[in-house]
């Protein structure tokens, strides 16, 4: 564990052999669960990756490609996002490490590792972890340009809302390199994205509105009472329509539910704020992660779209809406941030 801790929680061959260990030593630690092989002769502790996440497991062999191959290179792309958050993506290819050269030779493909062409200087380049990473702007939205349109809104969304790059420069990078491949999926990912949602699942539920043909809703939405008191703050909510929308991961019915004696409490919590929402004459409409696979996602769609009607006839009969932004006390449901 020491010597992997040296390298930064990876070891190579040689730094074993130097050790004392023998090859076949080394092969019977992995075969008997004691290490891990990440790449051709790159190994680590299996107790240390067995508590990684597939992200952070790429982030370490993305530092140990750009360890073995030394200065010169500089993790971008996929990599380079993940660098700098390792939490905020979905469906991005984990497979390849990417690399973008800074001695301007070509780029090509080989055993897991796609070295990238750019034109960057130190203006491009930030120090993570002590490697060279194309910065979080940048490396969003090339990341954006190899994904697609669902995975890119969430990771510039990621990033927009973590403050590691704004809407403005993401702009900015679209019109400084419209033309190049997936460009134009990365600006449709911008414009679908939103700084203001707080995990993946917030930003693909605004895909799957989009893409369902549901009206785009309002993010991260104060209901009040009567009396102007908050009562919830919902994740959408169509205002409109006295309608509101909540994203339900997986988290807060596992490790990091705040009850973990009795996980049945937070779903009493959540009935029970749901019940005070609607107790303000605001209809809510729920859906999970594994709703929104594209397999079920158009009935999920449907779902929400029936509900968001039903509130409409039920509760906005009637109902005067009023500008919310600039007076949210002289109303039910208001805009936040």
């Amino acid at each position: 564990m020491a010597l992997a801790n040296h390298r930064g929680g990876y070891f190579f061959r040689h730094d074993l052999l130097d050790a004392g260990f023998r090859d076949a030593d080394i092969a019977a630690a992995c075969r008997d669960g004691r290490l891990v092989r990440l790449r051709h002769g790159t190994y680590a502790p299996a107790p240390l990756v067995g508590l990684m996440t597939p992200e952070q497991r790429h982030v370490l062999i993305a530092y140990s490609v750009a360890d073995r191959i030394g200065p010169g290179v500089a993790l971008s792309h996929h990599s380079a996002v993940l660098a700098h958050d390792p939490t905020g993506t979905f469906g991005i290819d984990l497979r390849t490490v990417h690399l973008t050269r800074l001695d301007g030779r070509h780029g090509r493909q080989e055993a897991g590792v796609q070295w990238h062409v750019g034109d960057l200087d130190d203006a491009d380049l930030v120090e993570v972890d002590g490697r060279l990473v194309v910065r979080a702007a940048r490396a969003s939205f090339e990341s954006a340009c190899l994904s697609t349109t669902e995975s890119g809104l969430v990771t510039v969304s990621s990033m927009m809302h973590a403050e590691r790059c704004t809407r403005e420069q993401l702009v900015e990078l679209g019109e400084r390199f419209s033309r190049w491949p997936g460009s134009r999926h990365a600006r449709l990912a911008l414009r679908l994205a939103d700084e203001r949602c707080e995990t993946p699942g917030e930003s693909r539920s605004l895909f799957m509105f989009w893409r369902e043909g549901i009206p785009r809703p309002d993010t991260q939405v104060i209901v009040t009472d009567h009396g102007g008191r908050q009562v919830a703050r919902t994740d959408f909510a169509w205002i409109p329509d006295r309608h509101t929308g909540e994203f339900d991961g997986r988290v807060k019915y596992g490790r990091l539910n705040p009850d973990p004696r009795d996980p049945g409490m937070v779903l009493v919590r959540e009935k029970r704020r749901e019940d005070t929402v609607r107790g303000e004459s605001v209809g809510m409409s729920r859906w999970t992660w594994d709703d929104m696979h594209p397999a079920v996602r158009s009935a999920t769609a449907a779902r929400i779209e029936r509900d968001r009607q039903q509130s409409r006839r039920i509760y906005a009969k009637n109902v005067t809406h009023i500008s919310l932004a600039p007076a949210p006390q002289r109303a039910n449901v208001r805009r936040t941030g």
